[in-house]
């Protein structure tokens, strides 16, 4: 038995009243509260681990200083740009705590593209490459998988030193087949490669995105996590001829039809593949979701509810063992301990499946129990009772737009351990049950305020 975890028949409610104990620096901060508004935020971009000890003063630097050096360090090739995506952004599924940065590409064999960054002080970050005429993902690597430049650490690691100030790493893109017998992605110090030269299908892959996803920056550092974007370059394919090398040309720009296009076929796939329940009143139900196209790679766990009843004389009331989770936010490393590294709950449109609004792991009330108990109003007065000092989570969804919702329960870098009380198991579009998660499953009720006095 873990963590007194059950197979239950049903929705489990407690009938008594429920007690927050919480560390003394936790703080709740909805996400759409900036964290503070005396922080100056400062970056630190990628800089070698070589410092010259004869130019540079001996001084401890802070985690946002910038290296001394890294004003003369000559990168080659020209530096690219990424480009910011909103987290309501088409078919992202977007997560508020998040913020999703893109590269569109167009490359051949005989170039690669070269990612040259810093790890983040942030919870979790990967980067996923995608093709743009299938609208598949090709793979996609997380933080915690890229070995470290030489000299450097990587603080994702179990027991890693989160406070390391030579935190390097090297991603390349090739655009060509592994080495037989390897895996797409290849991970080697200061040089960690994603083969990306071909789709499933064995088709070409030469145009699309390389996405950068990272959530939830620690306290006082800016959306980068405190290490501003990674410099991004086209270069030689080094493991060819050096003779092999000839400057790409942009043979297709792209350009706002081909976001129409791809946001059409997402579109299209969300409403062949969900199925819209308007059955009003009734209990939450869960469906597993496989999203096709831009999602985390495949330890990610989605599970989708049913249309949600926005009455504004009920409550939705949802109840479920929380997962642990590293608390990155205030600064403390990863253990290696913890359920899963991140989890939230999502609203998201069924057309376009634009996120509206987040309330992540780090944002909500855990009772004394380890239970969440979120409390969604779409008008309905708040009961006296629900108090985070009685460990409940309020959320007044009464300002979203009038338009259809679901939730979806977003599970990332699920533990070894822990993967059996999720939704692992279960085929895409098939009902999740309370007997497949125990403990761990959203059960979720619609509520009068007054009933909550009897709990």
């Amino acid at each position: 038995m873990r963590n007194g975890y059950f197979r239950q028949a049903g929705p489990s409610f407690t009938s008594h009243p429920h007690h927050y104990s919480y560390h003394p620096s936790y703080t709740f901060q909805p996400n759409y509260t900036p964290l503070s508004q005396n922080y100056a935020y400062q970056t630190s971009p990628y800089v070698p681990n070589q410092i010259n000890q004869t130019s540079v003063p001996n001084l401890p630097l802070s985690r946002n200083q910038t290296d001394q050096t890294s004003f003369n360090v000559p990168h080659p090739g020209p530096h690219q740009n990424w480009i910011y995506q909103p987290s309501d952004t088409y078919f992202f599924l977007g997560d508020h705590n998040a913020s999703y940065y893109i590269f569109p590409y167009e490359a051949d064999p005989t170039t690669e593209i070269v990612i040259r960054g810093r790890y983040p002080y942030a919870r979790y970050f990967t980067f996923n490459v995608a093709n743009i005429p299938t609208h598949r993902l090709v793979d996609a690597i997380v933080g915690r998988d890229l070995i470290p430049d030489p000299g450097s650490t990587n603080p994702f690691l179990a027991g890693g030193n989160w406070d390391a100030l030579n935190r390097n790493y090297t991603l390349k893109i090739r655009f060509t087949d592994p080495p037989e017998g390897s895996n797409l992605f290849v991970p080697d110090a200061g040089n960690n490669v994603i083969y990306a030269g071909s789709l499933e299908s064995g088709a070409p892959n030469r145009t699309g995105f390389i996405i950068l996803r990272i959530y939830v920056p620690s306290i006082g550092y800016d959306k980068t996590g405190g290490v501003d974007l990674p410099f991004i370059t086209y270069e030689p394919n080094s493991s060819l001829p050096s003779a092999a090398f000839q400057p790409t040309t942009q043979q297709h720009q792209l350009d706002f039809y081909d976001f129409m296009n791809l946001n059409e076929v997402a579109n299209m796939n969300t409403r062949n593949n969900i199925e819209i329940d308007f059955r009003e009143n009734v209990d939450l139900t869960w469906k597993r979701f496989g999203p096709e196209f831009l999602q985390p790679e495949g330890n990610t766990i989605y599970t989708i509810s049913n249309l949600i009843d926005r009455d504004p004389n009920k409550l939705l009331y949802i109840r479920w063992k929380a997962p642990t989770f590293p608390d990155t936010y205030h600064n403390f490393g990863i253990s290696g301990d913890e359920d899963m590294q991140y989890w939230s709950m999502n609203f998201v449109t069924p057309v376009g499946m634009l996120g509206l609004y987040t309330i992540s792991d780090y944002q909500t009330i855990i009772d004394h129990e380890g239970y969440v108990n979120l409390v969604i109003s779409f008008g309905a007065p708040r009961p006296s009772s629900v108090t985070s000092e009685n460990g409940y989570t309020w959320i007044d969804a009464s300002q979203l737009p009038l338009v259809p919702l679901f939730l979806i329960y977003r599970n990332n870098q699920i533990s070894e351990d822990f993967i059996q009380y999720t939704a692992a198991d279960i085929p895409p579009g098939e009902i999740v049950t309370p007997q497949d998660m125990g403990e761990y499953y959203q059960s979720g009720i619609y509520l009068d305020p007054m009933d909550f006095e009897q709990i």
